[in-house]
């Protein structure tokens, strides 16, 4: 009876503890002041640059979650992103990464993808230099999304219900092609992240896009 009552509080504190973690929607200066590859506008603007730079390791996220004091979370709750993006010049260190939440709103990981694309696009366009839009993306996303985007947040938009269900049926996984991730049929955040498509399992794979959370639930 003993062991089943200390079961029970074990769970329910799993449970407290999991509802008491932080959201970070800013990454904190102090844990992540933010870095850059040595590289120009010219760079980033190739097609596939940021795909062929991005690179960390299981280990680094896991040092990134425990600085953040994140303990535990729900499959597709974060992901360790570059708060100066890849296509902007960030780097893959330690100094460059903070868990990015999904499950913030209005302010959340796919917000924050539209200003990325937003940016590099004026960096490339020559619009403004590279080092103002790493400075903005990097003081604070919101207030940049806000002056280089909208002062709102776009509006959810679900994938059409006759897409996501021909997409199930056929067993196909969707890829979000910014974070290289994909999520199986069943997981919330099948076919609603902002960049994504769908495709079967092995061409993702053979595209070297990987299961988010390591299982695409």
């Amino acid at each position: 009876m003993h062991i089943l009552r200390a079961l029970a509080f074990s769970l329910f504190l799993a449970q407290f503890v999991r509802a008491e973690q932080p959201a970070p929607i800013l990454p904190d200066p102090n844990l992540t002041p933010g870095d850059v590859f040595e590289v120009t506008a010219q760079d980033l603007c190739i097609a596939g640059y940021s795909k062929k730079v991005r690179d960390v390791p299981a280990e680094m996220k896991r040092e990134v979650y425990r600085g953040y004091g994140i303990t535990s979370q729900g499959a597709g709750d974060y992901e360790v992103d570059q708060p100066i993006s890849l296509e902007l010049g960030g780097s893959n260190s330690i100094k460059n990464l903070w868990p990015e939440s999904h499950r913030t709103s209005p302010w959340n990981a796919q917000v924050k993808d539209r200003l990325e694309g937003k940016l590099h696009e004026l960096v490339c366009l020559g619009k403004i230099d590279l080092k103002t839009a790493q400075q903005a993306i990097a003081s604070n996303w919101i207030e940049a999304y806000q002056k280089y985007v909208s002062p709102e947040p776009p509006a959810p938009k679900p994938t059409p219900l006759r897409d996501l269900e021909v997409a199930e049926t056929s067993g196909q996984v969707w890829v979000n092609t910014k974070s290289g991730k994909y999520w199986r049929p069943g997981s919330r955040y099948y076919g609603k992240t902002v960049r994504g498509e769908f495709m079967s399992e092995k061409e993702a794979v053979q595209k070297e896009y990987r299961p988010a959370n390591g299982t695409g639930e």
